[in-house]
Formats: C-alpha cells, sequence, structure tokens
C-alpha cells in the first residue's frame, strides 16, 4: 500500500447520486496523486464510484467496506 488517504469521505446510507455528487465535491480539490478513502454500506454505491472513478482515469483499489480513489487529473 501507498501512502494513507489524505482524505475519508462517508457516504454510507446514500443514494447512488448523492454519493457520487458528494464524493466529486470532496476530490475536486484535491492534489493529484492524493488518495480518498471512500466509505459506503451498498454494492450499487460502490459499482457506481468504481464506474465515476474509472471514467476520469482516477485510480482505484478496493478495501473492505470502502474504495480507495486515487486522483490523477
Amino acid at each position: 500500500m501507498g501512502r494513507p488517504a489524505a482524505k475519508t469521505v462517508d457516504v454510507r446510507d446514500m443514494l447512488c447520486a448523492q454519493a457520487l455528487a458528494v464524493v466529486a465535491q470532496a476530490m475536486a480539490p484535491l492534489p493529484i496523486g492524493t488518495w480518498a478513502t471512500i466509505r459506503y454500506t451498498t454494492d450499487d454505491v460502490k459499482r457506481d464510484l468504481v464506474a465515476w472513478a474509472t471514467e476520469r482515469g482516477y485510480g482505484v483499489r478496493e478495501a473492505g467496506l470502502s474504495v480507495e480513489i486515487e486522483k490523477r487529473s
């Protein structure tokens, strides 16, 4: 594993659209190369987070009940 995440975002108990909006807002100001840990509770939110990050060229790794996303651009 790399360095610890610089930001943790809790989207547990949120619907997909709300979770994506919260994550997008949290990731926007982060410097390139920063990892964020996103905590979720449902598989559909996880699936949407991974798709969202992949579409943007961000790094993604799964970590239990969270997804870690690296801002790459």
